[in-house]
């Protein structure tokens, strides 16, 4: 299991890849913010808000969405839920695909 210091700069390195994507989708449905360990999508139709977060005590990367919150621990090779036991990339990806009604990759 990886410490919570290897987790917290897998944290920085995870959102830093997913600010990247969002960047070269180059999309007019979203907006992108990020800083100090939080990446936060807006959709521009309906102003839905998902936002990936560090949290520094726990090591994990936790995602607000309009339907709830989502935690996930880093494994060593990718982000999982703690409760659901999917990955963070393809719940994202299925999310703001949805939001917006056509598929996004990331």
């Amino acid at each position: 299991m990886p410490t919570i210091e290897e987790s917290l700069k897998q944290i920085d390195e995870t959102l830093e890849a997913l600010l990247m994507r969002f960047d070269e989708l180059d999309h007019d449905g979203f907006d992108v913010d990020s800083g100090d360990g939080k990446l936060t999508v807006e959709m521009e139709a309906d102003g839905k808000q998902f936002i990936l977060s560090r949290q520094r005590a726990t090591g994990e990367l936790w995602l607000a969405e309009p339907r709830g919150g989502w935690h996930f621990a880093w494994n060593g090779e990718q982000w999982i839920c703690d409760k659901r036991g999917v990955e963070l990339v393809a719940t994202l990806q299925g999310h703001i695909s949805e939001a917006l009604g056509e598929t996004i990759e990331l």
